[in-house]
């Protein structure tokens, strides 16, 4: 099955190069896709010289956005999201793939274990808790942004642009919603953290409204 990766990445110069070298000849690849969401630094540059195709915004429009972008220019029959600050690690992703392709599932989720500068982890089970309130099940990684998931699924997954950090639980609770198989697996991801210094929490706080403002709008509409 033809693969898409798409790779949603704001100024992420310090780490976007290894990643896309991790992936770059990788042969269940079909397509990279670069999505350059109003980068200030060498992020949409580096792109050029490894993706297949790179969308550029003029301004950051938030991840919702910057994924639903490359979901719409892709060309899989399996579509493969990751983070732009994988580095190394992302070559793991290949487990993603064949977890999708060897399973009954519709979606599969990897976790990015959590560090020593990692939070406390109340906004994640926050989200999980919300999840089960709604669908009735356990999401281990509902916060995760390394999944995949098949084509025929996408409409489920669209009209989603302003969603922002919220993306990945509305991903969730649409899928559960709807019957989707989700397989969730440990791979041994790393990324950047933000530390539990003012910037990481900061960075925590900004996702954690957007989740709450998903959560009460979905909550609204279903």
């Amino acid at each position: 099955m033809k693969t898409s990766v798409i790779i949603p990445a704001f100024n992420e110069g310090e780490s976007i190069e290894k990643t896309l070298q991790a992936l770059y000849e990788e042969d269940w690849i079909e397509e990279i896709i670069g999505v350059n969401d109003g980068s200030k630094d060498e992020t949409g540059k580096v792109m050029e010289k490894y993706c297949d195709q790179v969308i550029h915004f003029k301004k950051n429009t938030g991840k919702s956005a910057a994924l639903q972008a490359g979901w719409e220019n892709s060309k899989g029959d399996i579509i493969m999201c990751l983070d732009g600050d994988l580095r190394g690690s992302a070559v793991f992703s290949q487990r993603l793939y064949t977890s999708l392709v060897e399973n009954d599932s519709d979606m599969v989720i990897a976790n990015v274990p959590a560090g020593r500068q990692s939070g406390r982890g109340i906004f994640k089970k926050r989200v999980q808790a919300q999840i089960y309130k709604k669908t009735g099940r356990h999401i281990q990684y509902p916060l995760s942004g390394q999944r995949a998931f098949k084509r025929a699924h996408l409409p489920l997954f669209q009209s989603m642009r302003s969603t922002g950090f919220g993306i990945e639980t509305v991903m969730t609770l649409q899928a559960l919603n709807n019957g989707l198989q989700i397989l969730e697996i440990e791979l041994p991801f790393t990324h950047k953290e933000y530390g539990k210094a003012v910037k990481g929490s900061w960075h925590r706080g900004k996702q954690w409204l957007e989740v709450e403002r998903c959560l009460w709008n979905y909550g609204k509409q279903h």
